[in-house]
């Protein structure tokens, strides 16, 4: 066993939704798990922990945290787990594993993983794919995803939609992102999915509005890029 649950508190609750967030494509699924367990001022009830995961300690609120951590909502009946570190391929089935062992545990109805993925298309789209052809054909209709027909999906989050490994239904949330940068526009577009889905009321302004101040920052580093280049090589160049 690579993987240990240390519980802060009992997990006492039945029935509810589990959320999954992992760094993956534009850091999409770390930040909207964050943004809903501080929006929803849900509760932290435990941490996985690991020899073989990397040696980081978060700082939030200038309080020292576990990277990996677990909350919880009895007002929104609600479970998240929240990754601020890549998980090593090497414990990526182990821990698939064990969030499908709180899972099983609370008799969660339905487990949705957020993430990104960089199709580059529409920027405010929204992919799903489930372990339930029922749930992501419904979804669809509503117009509140897009599906992908070929690809794939790695990490973590991959490993629970294969099949065997969750018994319970599993939902993969991503939205188009930029790989390249921390992606707070992907990740309000992604979290007002889950808003419909859980049937909860959630302002994502907030990471709306740091989109746009990093987008400008972006732009801004860009054309000084730019201007240094042509003093470098001359007005002859772009």
């Amino acid at each position: 066993m690579h993987i240990e649950y240390k519980e802060l508190k009992p997990l006492s609750i039945k029935g509810a939704t589990m959320l999954v967030g992992f760094p993956t494509s534009g850091l999409v699924g770390s930040i909207a798990a964050s943004y809903l367990a501080n929006r929803l001022e849900m509760e932290m009830v435990g941490y996985f922990r690991s020899e073989k995961m990397p040696p980081v300690t978060a700082i939030h609120d200038y309080k020292p945290m576990p990277p990996l951590r677990v909350y919880k909502s009895d007002r929104y009946n609600l479970v998240v787990v929240l990754s601020e570190i890549v998980t090593p391929i090497s414990l990526s089935s182990e821990m698939a594993s064990e969030i499908s062992k709180i899972a099983e545990k609370i008799k969660s109805p339905l487990l949705i993983t957020l993430g990104g993925i960089s199709l580059h298309q529409d920027e405010e789209s929204v992919y799903g794919i489930s372990t339930s052809e029922e749930l992501v054909a419904s979804l669809e209709k509503r117009g509140q995803i897009k599906r992908v027909k070929e690809g794939a999906t790695t990490g973590v989050a991959g490993l629970l939609l294969t099949p065997g490994i969750a018994k319970t239904p599993v939902l993969s949330l991503l939205a188009e992102t930029l790989e390249e940068q921390p992606d707070p526009k992907a990740a309000a577009n992604v979290l007002k999915i889950v808003a419909k889905i859980l049937k909860i009321k959630l302002d994502t302004g907030e990471l709306e509005e740091e989109a746009k101040i990093l987008s400008q920052a972006t732009r801004e580093a860009v054309l000084s890029s730019k201007k240094t280049k042509r003093k470098q090589l001359g007005q002859m160049y772009g």
